[in-house]
C-alpha cells in the first residue's frame, strides 16, 4: 500500500476540510479581568473609589494628607487614622497588607522618643517626671506623642491614595487641575519610577531565596550589608529606565512645553475618559470646605492647638502640672 503524495488533490481536499473544521471551533473562553493594579497593589474593579473623577480622589488624598499639619491635637489625628482604615476597608483594600508598613511605624515611633528622652531640650519650664526609673519632661514627650500621631495620619492617608490609584489616576487629576504640563509629568514618572524601584527590588530578593539566600539566619550586622549591596543593581536598573523613557518620550514627539513639533496643543486623550459628575462637585465642595474651616480655625483663632487637647489637660491635671 502506497502513501499518497502531499501535492495530491486528496491530501489538499482533507487539508481544506480541517482548517475548516478548526476556524468554525468555539474561541478560547478569555478571563476577565476582576481587579486594578494599583502602586501598592490590586484592588477589585467594583472598589467604590472609582465611581469618582481622579482628581476628586487626588484631592482627597491632599485633604488626608495635609490637614493633620493643622491639627497638634492627638485625639483628632487619632480619629484621622480610623477614617483612613475605614477609607481602605470601603475602598475593599486587603487590610492585611497593612502589616508590611508596621516595622515603619514602631519604628518612627522608637526613634522619636528616643530622641526625646535622650535630648529633650534645656527649657527650665519642663517638668521632670521619673518612670521606671528614667527621667523624661513632660512638655517635650507630650508634643512628640501629638507629633508622632500626626505623621501616622499622614502616612496612611498616602497609603490610602496609593493602595487605590494607579500612576495614570495621579496624571489625570494633575491635569484636570491645569498643573503645567512638565511638572504633572515629572511628577507621575517619579511616583512610577518609585513603583518600579520597588517591584525591582522584589525581585531580586526572590531570585536570591530561589538560589538558597536565606536571610532570616543571618546576622543582624550581615542584613545591613545585604541591602547596601542591593543599591549597585537598582541604581543600575534605574538609569536605563530612565534612559529608555527618556528615548521613549522623544520618539514619541513629547516636549517639555506639552505641544507637538509644529506648536499646536497636543491632545488629551486620556482626560477625555473620565467625566466629571455631580458626585464629584459636591465631595470635592466639601473636602476644601472643611479643610479651609480647620486651616482658618487653627491658624486664626488655634483651635487645635496641643494646649485643647483632653488628654493633655486631663494629664497636667492628675500630674499637678501648670499649664
Amino acid at each position: 500500500m502506497g502513501f499518497a503524495s502531499p501535492f495530491s488533490p486528496l491530501v489538499f481536499v482533507d487539508w481544506v476540510n480541517l482548517m475548516a473544521e478548526i476556524t468554525t471551533l468555539a474561541p478560547l473562553p478569555t478571563r476577565k479581568a476582576t481587579a486594578r493594579k494599583t502602586l501598592l497593589g490590586q484592588v477589585p474593579l467594583d472598589s467604590p473609589f472609582y465611581a469618582f473623577h481622579p482628581v476628586t480622589r487626588l484631592i482627597l488624598f491632599i485633604f488626608l494628607g495635609v490637614i493633620p499639619l493643622f491639627i497638634f491635637i492627638p485625639e483628632i489625628n487619632f480619629l484621622l487614622l480610623l477614617v483612613n482604615l475605614a477609607l481602605l476597608r470601603w475602598g475593599k483594600v486587603d487590610l492585611r497588607r497593612l502589616r508590611i508598613y508596621m516595622p515603619i511605624i514602631f519604628t518612627v515611633a522608637i526613634f522619636m522618643f528616643t530622641v526625646v528622652i535622650l535630648a529633650p531640650g534645656k527649657d527650665p519650664s519642663y517638668t521632670p517626671l521619673k518612670v521606671l526609673g528614667i527621667t523624661i519632661y513632660y512638655q517635650p514627650f507630650f508634643f512628640t506623642f501629638a507629633s508622632y500621631w500626626r505623621l501616622i495620619a499622614m502616612l496612611f492617608g498616602t497609603i490610602l491614595y496609593f493602595s487605590t490609584n494607579h500612576e495614570r489616576d495621579m496624571l489625570v487629576g494633575l491635569r484636570t487641575l491645569r498643573m503645567p504640563f512638565v511638572v504633572s509629568y515629572v511628577i507621575s514618572l517619579s511616583i512610577r519610577a518609585a513603583g518600579m524601584f520597588m517591584e525591582d527590588f522584589r525581585i531580586i530578593r526572590e531570585a536570591e531565596q530561589a538560589r538558597g539566600l536565606d536571610t532570616k539566619a543571618m546576622r543582624f550586622s550581615d542584613q545591613a550589608k545585604l541591602y547596601v549591596m542591593y543599591l549597585v543593581p537598582l541604581f543600575s536598573i534605574a538609569l536605563r529606565r530612565a534612559d529608555e523613557i527618556s528615548n521613549a518620550l522623544f520618539a514619541r514627539g513629547y516636549t517639555l512645553t506639552g505641544r507637538v513639533g509644529t506648536g499646536g496643543k497636543r491632545s488629551d486623550y486620556i482626560r477625555s475618559r473620565y467625566v466629571m459628575r455631580n458626585r464629584d462637585w459636591v465631595a470635592i465642595t466639601i473636602l476644601i470646605a472643611i479643610f479651609a474651616a480647620v486651616a482658618i480655625a487653627q491658624t486664626v483663632f488655634g483651635v487645635f492647638a496641643i494646649g485643647h487637647s483632653p488628654l493633655n489637660i486631663y494629664l497636667r491635671t492628675i500630674l499637678n502640672i501648670p499649664n
